[in-house]
């Protein structure tokens, strides 16, 4: 095993993982979806309590509960192995440094006292985002294994190159979201069918299809299907003479589409048997949400932008990578027509300097051919989601990577004829050099607009991480534990940075204000769930229409904490209008507000252009304008 292999376990692939994973949690959570329909039921089914979307109800029944399970099953573990350790030992506490990279004093205080008995939540929350982050890296390493082995090294260095560094991967890695799920099994699934295990390519593509929850993500897997039948069709072609091939290539054909029908119904059958345990009947959730998009076009409720908003995406993301990788396909097929119509012409056929020959340009196809349906598919929908470009990050990736090449080797075959000097073939090291160098300035950009991400956006989950420690350590929280009174922690127009319950202590709940946003927000759990039965006893009603629901709100006098974002001229100096909270705060004459806890969240109205999008050492802490992510508390007399 050679130091730049990507095989499980070699140094590269040791590196690759530590220094994601020291990322992971570095990550602010940027889709309130995440939150509320991934972390909040799984946070449900570890501890009985959560938010609930209208998706959850019964009556709808849109998301599975089987894609969380694996990971509740993890949590679970998990959990039993940090309850071996108590909470003042020293592993917990290095746990929390490493994963957190922060120590708290009140975190300090909290993992030192053995009095206090309650599950570290946020901790947990950390080990299952770095959980989905080293998922994520094993299946890149499959794929850039497979790349490695199959078609080039050379491509397969630039390809980890751009996926390592990307912006885009750096919040997909650790997202719980389907998207994101169905591009790391995308990618085992790519890796089995380089190697020419089709039938285990085919049954990854089932279980993102079938498990997930996401079923339009089908469409990422045609080309593989097709593909295992093509080759069905062709492993008997050396016996064309024989008058039984025929029925033989037909049979082989057969076997792969009885294989996946096997495979398909085994895999709905797990899907259905969880789902109807937690809704209480026979229900298919992927079969719902598909009627729901497809025929009442409901997504569109939820927002519709024009399609700039993805091209925005894609340059935040993947600057100039993600025009390389889209325009990957026509510079290969370009070529390729063109060395078919001037076989002569060594510019075009390139013998001499692409390694790859027929078969791996073949597989180039292959792989890049789902993200040009899944293009064709998703950029006319109305409704567009950041989220949805993640299934086509790795083939962004490898596109660019092969575009480069051809680009780079048709540039210096030009040179060599116009120097007039007999043209030779660059060595690989020369190749992979020079490609490295010119995809530098994509990973400086890329590294620059990832810490811009966490710099400028990662105040919700330090704030709400404090809220945790804090609450448990204060005065009230004692007798909190030892009975069932209701703590809530209000929020307005900023409920959608709530980054869930995991960073809610016991008998504490979110609690929205009444705010500017008008459409229907999630409520608490029953102990049913999504069965049934929940109806019967559950507070407010749920609607598939984003109509509003007002029995979701709480008054701002059952409020014990309020969380606002509030410009640092504290909003009352006439420049700029009081925010909600504090509106509802100065209204509230029974209590005395004051502030606990406040972290620097980005002023994008107030910030240029350069450093909202990019962090810019000893720049952008001067340049940037920041406004106050606050904590207010509240003493009431009674």
């Amino acid at each position: 095993m050679t130091v730049f292999s990507y095989k499980f376990g070699s140094t590269l692939s040791i590196l690759y993982i530590a220094i994601r994973l020291s990322t992971a949690n570095l990550s602010p959570i940027t889709d309130c979806d995440e939150v509320f329909n991934y972390w909040e039921p799984l946070h449900f089914i570890l501890y009985g309590t959560g938010m609930q979307t209208w998706e959850y109800a019964p009556q709808y029944a849109l998301r599975a509960y089987a894609y969380l399970l694996p990971i509740a099953g993890l949590a679970k573990c998990l959990q039993l192995l940090l309850d071996f350790f108590p909470t003042s030992s020293l592993i917990r506490q290095q746990l929390f440094n490493l994963l957190l990279l922060q120590s708290s004093s009140l975190s300090t205080q909290l993992l030192s006292n053995n009095d206090i008995i309650v599950d570290d939540k946020p901790l947990l929350f950390a080990i299952l985002r770095s959980s989905l982050t080293i998922l994520s890296c094993y299946s890149e390493l499959s794929f850039l294994s497979s790349i490695h082995d199959t078609i080039s090294p050379t491509l397969a260095h630039w390809t980890a190159f751009c996926s390592f560094t990307a912006a885009g991967n750096f919040h997909a890695s650790p997202a719980l979201l389907p998207s994101s799920t169905v591009m790391i099994l995308w990618r085992v699934s790519a890796a089995n069918q380089l190697r020419g295990c089709d039938g285990y390519a085919i049954l990854w593509g089932l279980v993102a299809v079938l498990a997930v929850g996401w079923p339009f993500c089908a469409v990422l897997f045609v080309s593989t299907g097709l593909w295992a039948l093509w080759k069905a069709a062709r492993s008997l072609e050396q016996k064309k003479n024989d008058s039984s091939s025929t029925a033989i290539r037909c049979q082989s054909m057969v076997h792969v589409l009885t294989r996946t029908a096997v495979h398909a119904i085994i895999v709905q059958a797990f899907v259905m048997m969880i789902d109807y345990y937690y809704y209480g009947k026979i229900v298919s959730p992927i079969w719902n949400i598909f009627v729901y998009n497809a025929t009442a076009g409901g997504d569109e409720l939820y927002g519709i932008e024009p399609l700039s908003y993805y091209v925005k995406n894609l340059l935040l993301n993947f600057n100039f990578v993600g025009p390389l990788g889209i325009l990957s396909l026509p510079i290969l097929v370009g070529r390729k027509l063109l060395a078919s119509s001037f076989p002569r012409i060594e510019l075009f056929r390139g013998d001499d300097y692409y390694s790859s020959g027929t078969t791996s340009d073949s597989l180039k196809l292959l792989m890049l051919i789902p993200m040009y349906i899944w293009m064709a598919i998703v950029f006319p929908r109305p409704h567009k989601e950041e989220r949805f470009l993640f299934p086509i990050y790795p083939m962004l990736c490898f596109g660019a990577s092969i575009a480069l090449e051809e680009i780079m080797i048709l540039s210096m075959h030009v040179l060599s004829l116009v120097r007039s000097k007999k043209s030779t073939t660059p060595s690989p090291n020369k190749l992979k050099f020079l490609g490295l160098l010119l995809l530098s300035p994509f990973a400086v950009i890329s590294i620059s607009r990832s810490f811009a991400l966490h710099h400028n956006y990662s105040a919700p989950l330090d704030l709400y991480q404090y809220f945790y420690y804090h609450h448990i350590l204060s005065k009230d929280m004692a007798p909190a534990l030892q009975s069932n009174e209701v703590t809530y922690i209000c929020t307005a127009g900023e409920w959608y940075r709530f980054p869930s319950s995991f960073f809610l202590p016991p008998n504490t709940q979110l609690g929205f204000l009444k705010s500017s946003f008008s459409g229907q927000l999630p409520q608490p759990f029953t102990e049913y769930g999504s069965k049934q039965k929940s109806l019967e006893i559950q507070q407010g009603a749920f609607n598939d229409v984003n109509k509003e629901e007002m029995d979701r709100y709480v008054d701002i006098q059952q409020c014990s904490y309020v969380v606002e974002l509030v410009s640092t001229s504290d909003a009352g100096d006439g420049e700029e209008e009081t925010p909600e909270c504090l509106q509802y705060m100065n209204s509230d004459r029974s209590g005395d507000w004051t502030r606990v806890a406040t972290f620097k969240y980005l002023d994008a109205m107030k910030t240029n252009a350069l450093h909202r999008i990019l962090y810019i050492p000893f720049q952008t802490k001067s340049k940037a304008k920041y406004k106050g992510y606050n904590l207010y508390s509240v003493s009431r007399s009674r």
